[in-house]
C-alpha cells in the first residue's frame, strides 16, 4: 500500500498520531542547533611596557562573517608576545563552545604565526609553554590555520581595542 492510499484509509485517530508525530519532527529540527562548521577568530595582546599590565581581545566570526563571540580580559604583568599567545588561548578555547571543525586564527603578531607555523625557534620558556598549549587545544578542530595580517585589519583594530579595554578596566583594580 502506498502513502496516499494509507492515508484515505487511516482512522482520524491514526491521521492525527501523523500529525503530531510530523509537527513534533518540523518542531525538533527548527529548534536544534545549526552546527557551525568554519569560524575565524581574531586575537590581540597589549601590553603597557612589555613586561606591564596587560590585556587581551578576541572576536570570533562564523562564515557568513557575522561576529558571534566578543571577549576581553586584563591578565595581569607580562610581556607583549606572552599576551598576544594568552589572546590565542582563549579565542581557542571559545571557538571550541561553537565548532570543532577548521578555525582560522587572524593575528597581527608576525612573530607568533611564524613560531605556530614552524618557520620561527622559540627560545623563551614561557614562550614554548604557551606554544604547547596551542598545539595541545588545536587537536579539539578538524583543522586551524594561523594567519598573519597587518594590524591596520578592522577585525583586529577592534581585538587590539578590546585588549586595551581590560587593561583601562582593571587599572584601578590593578594599582
Amino acid at each position: 500500500m502506498d502513502v496516499i492510499s494509507y492515508l484515505k484509509s487511516a482512522s482520524n485517530d491514526e491521521l492525527q498520531k501523523i500529525q503530531d508525530f510530523l509537527l513534533e519532527e518540523i518542531k525538533s529540527r527548527r529548534s536544534a542547533p545549526q552546527r557551525i562548521r568554519r569560524v575565524t577568530t581574531y586575537s590581540d595582546g597589549a601590553s603597557r611596557g612589555n613586561p606591564g599590565h596587560a590585556g587581551i581581545g578576541i572576536l570570533i566570526y562564523d562564515e557568513k562573517d557575522q561576529k558571534i563571540v566578543q571577549d576581553f580580559n586584563y591578565i595581569g604583568q607580562c610581556t607583549n608576545n606572552e599576551a598576544e599567545y594568552r589572546a590565542l588561548l582563549l579565542a581557542l578555547d571559545r571557538a571550541f563552545e561553537i565548532t570543532q571543525g577548521h578555525v582560522e586564527c587572524v593575528m597581527d603578531s608576525e612573530l607568533l604565526v611564524r613560531q605556530l607555523n614552524g618557520q620561527y625557534a622559540i627560545k623563551s620558556e614561557k614562550l614554548i609553554k604557551f606554544y604547547q598549549e596551542v598545539k595541545e587545544r588545536v587537536k579539539n578542530f578538524s583543522s586551524v590555520s594561523f594567519r598573519h595580517v597587518l594590524r591596520s585589519e578592522p577585525h583586529l583594530q577592534l581585538a587590539d581595542q578590546l585588549a586595551n579595554k581590560g587593561i583601562d578596566e582593571a587599572m584601578p583594580k590593578a594599582g
